[in-house]
């Protein structure tokens, strides 16, 4: 099941709906991002404890813009630099909540390949980027247009 939920949280240059809460505006969004990759910049870090001592920073409530201050961005792309896919460990454990799953990440598990791959469609549509992308998912929007559009085709 992870497997599936971590395919959609990597849909339309990756969602960071887990990395934060209240988002404020996608313009706050980039200023903090732009903030994190600063002082991620200044460290360098290039060892797991480097890398702990940038997470450790700030405590993980302590949110800026609503968003993660361990979110960075390098060129296009927008991660977090502690995301085991970039580690021989898992170094965000006992500071985020590592198995958080939004409301559609959680339906999108459980249903079929046709209806998967008709959100897949439906997200691909809407041609927004990836901070829209995740401000729409973290708030369940996509979810609920997507349903009403469902439901409408169905009558």
């Amino acid at each position: 099941m992870t497997d599936k939920l971590t395919m959609l949280c990597q849909v339309n240059g990756g969602c960071m709906g887990c990395c934060g809460h209240d988002f404020i505006s996608p313009e706050k969004i980039k200023e903090a991002i732009k903030l994190n990759t600063l002082e991620f910049n200044k460290l360098k870090p290039k060892t797991s404890e480097q890398f702990i001592k940038f997470r450790d920073r700030s405590l993980s409530r302590d949110l800026r813009h609503g968003v993660c201050r361990n979110l960075i961005q390098h060129e296009d792309q927008i991660f977090c630099p502690l995301h085991p896919t970039l580690h021989k460990e898992e170094l965000r454990e006992g500071h985020c909540d590592i198995h958080h799953l939004c409301k559609t990440a959680k339906e999108f598990a459980t249903w079929d390949d046709e209806k998967k791959e008709q959100f897949l469609d439906f997200v691909a549509s809407k041609r927004l980027d990836n901070i829209e992308f995740s401000i729409k998912m973290d708030n369940n929007s996509l979810l609920e247009e997507f349903n009403l559009l469902q439901k409408s085709q169905q009558s």
